[in-house]
């Protein structure tokens, strides 16, 4: 028994940070989450690492509920962790705990929905936190600081990934990183040939570097795209500029895909903006873009105004109305369904190959990977 829940802790210590390092790539997180200061006192302390799902899962935030939102004024324009206090007409009314003043009062704007890109879990209305968790993801990039500036982020990813894999694929059931169990015949000593992986270990990393590429290939144009509209009195120059109550039509260009054909889907991620037909989506062919027509309006208000657009992209690897499908379930279906056909051949494989070989009588040698996917000692 402990050995199954040793297995499913070094299964959710790969998870957690396979989502953390594709959380830094993205530039927002991904299930995990951490501050660096203390506004959040004392729900978070400085380092406290939180759970978190996208909104487009857990629905729209609501008073309470604690954020992360990018942010145009506070922490200098950068992403942001406070909590929801209250909603209005123009957005949510944000503010961090230990904070004696709104964000608002001190000039960000309400946050809208575009802007929110997580949302904390809250179980029994709880934050769930992870103590330090943030102060050794802090501590590893201090460290390797130099180096990340002439290495790119995808190149770390892999490597993490990569690391992790061959870290847990070398131990075995004796628990540890334990040499070969092997003995020597005439002398009784250790055979010594030090930490290994198998076969089977080989192809599950190989197939984790393949699944978490691609994951970020689709992952990397999250977020929305933010249009700057001042409502005038008259039709002034300069972009973005338009006469109140009327509109503006501007190109945005969606870029395809070095491998495979992209689908993509472009959608309105606020009032005052809409996607002009025919435009909204459609297929590209790598190394092509693409453009899409969108209408912004101007208030009959003077001032200004923030509009936004989301785009998705998704790679032709499954049949065209199969992903329009899963899309009208929700934008992130598709992301699950790709990883589950990329990861399937390299598990079946894993299944079927061996371990290599090694002497008939000898100690089980078949890593804990291989016993999770399904593996038996011969």
């Amino acid at each position: 028994m402990w050995a199954r829940v040793e297995r499913v802790i070094e299964v959710l210590i790969i998870v957690f940070a396979i989502t953390l390092l594709a959380g830094q790539v993205v530039g927002q997180p991904l299930l995990l989450a951490y501050v660096e200061t203390g506004s959040m006192e004392p729900a978070l302390d400085p380092g406290d690492g939180f759970l978190t799902l996208p909104p487009e899962v857990v629905g729209e935030p609501a008073p309470g509920d604690v954020i992360i939102y990018r942010a145009e004024q506070v922490n200098g324009g950068d992403l942001t962790t406070h909590r929801i206090v209250r909603e209005t007409e123009r957005g949510y009314i944000t503010q961090g705990d230990a904070n004696p003043f709104t964000d608002q009062s001190a000039g960000e704007p309400p946050v809208r929905d575009p802007q929110v890109v997580a949302v904390g879990i809250r179980v029994a209305g709880t934050l769930i936190t992870i103590p330090e968790l943030g102060t050794a993801v802090m501590a590893v990039q201090t460290v390797g600081g130099a180096f990340q500036q002439r290495v790119p982020t995808q190149v770390w990813v892999g490597a993490g990934v990569a690391g992790l894999f061959l870290l847990l694929a070398s131990s075995r059931d004796t628990g540890g990183l334990n040499r070969d169990s092997v003995q020597n015949r005439t002398g009784g000593h250790d055979s010594g040939r030090g930490l290994q992986a198998g076969p089977r270990e080989v192809v599950l990393l190989c197939g984790a570097v393949v699944v978490a590429t691609a994951t970020l290939s689709v992952l990397l144009p999250l977020g929305p795209t933010e249009y700057q509209v001042v409502s005038a009195e008259t039709d002034l120059p300069g972009p973005g500029v338009i006469p109140a109550g009327e509109t503006e039509t501007t190109a945005y260009r969606v870029p395809g895909g070095t491998v495979f054909p992209v689908k993509y889907y472009v959608e309105p991620a606020s009032d005052g903006v809409q996607v002009l037909n025919g435009t909204g989506s459609g297929r590209i062919q790598p190394n092509n873009s693409a453009n899409a027509t969108v209408r912004l309006s101007a208030p009959s208000d003077t001032g200004a105004y923030r509009r936004y657009v989301q785009e998705y992209r998704y790679p032709l690897i499954l049949p065209e109305p199969a992903i329009e499908i899963l899309y009208q379930l929700s934008p992130l279906a598709p992301v699950l369904v790709f990883d589950t056909i990329l990861a399937l051949p390299f598990i079946i494989v894993a299944r079927i190959i061996g371990d290599g070989p090694r002497i008939e009588g000898s100690p089980g040698v078949s890593s804990r990977w291989s016993k999770l996917f399904g593996g038996s000692q011969r």
